[in-house]
């Protein structure tokens, strides 16, 4: 418990460090994402955001698969009494939590499609695609170590933050 006290600092350098890193993302990469042609129609704003929201989606659903395979490795079939191994465990809270992040973006993520200026509809797609590497990040740090999954969570985190708040200052 002493050593975790002692590595607060440092988790706490680490994800200020992911926060900044990813509006420096926001920003630097913004270029690289123009706005798609003709989105002037709500038609075409909704079906961007519906295609951006696949990319969470089999992120999910990778997610799903890998709770599956991990409850067949570790012979826990039965969740509520069988023995759950640590990869398991481990795939559980991944999912769980990327619901939640999902849960959270996806509506910031429509709101935006519809309320930005057209010239401005490269944000969602960079907006996706960070959001995506944040989860995978998290997911592959939460597997070498659960303080390696910081980074993704503090990615995650600033990029719904950044689409909430872009599209309430829209909505207002």
């Amino acid at each position: 418990m002493a050593r975790d006290r002692r590595l607060l600092p440092l988790a706490a350098a680490v994800n200020v460090g992911a926060v900044a890193v990813t509006l420096v993302l926001f920003v630097a990469l913004a270029p690289l994402f123009p706005a798609p042609e003709a989105m002037a129609a709500l038609q075409a704003r909704l079906a961007l955001a519906a295609r951006l929201s696949l990319w969470p989606a089999l992120v999910l659903f990778a997610m799903v698969c890998a709770v599956m395979a991990a409850r067949g490795r570790s012979l826990a079939f039965n969740p509520i009494d069988d023995a759950e191994s640590r990869g398991y465990r481990v795939a559980q809270r991944v999912l769980s939590n990327t619901v939640e992040q999902t849960l959270v973006f996806l509506p910031g993520l429509w709101a935006l499609s519809v309320l930005l200026p057209v010239d401005g509809l490269g944000v969602p797609r960079l907006a996706t695609a960070l959001f995506v590497a944040g989860r995978l990040l998290f997911w592959a740090g939460y597997h070498v170590h659960p303080y390696l999954r910081a980074p993704g969570m503090a990615m995650t985190f600033t990029v719904n933050l950044v689409v909430l708040g872009w599209a309430v200052v829209l909505a207002l």
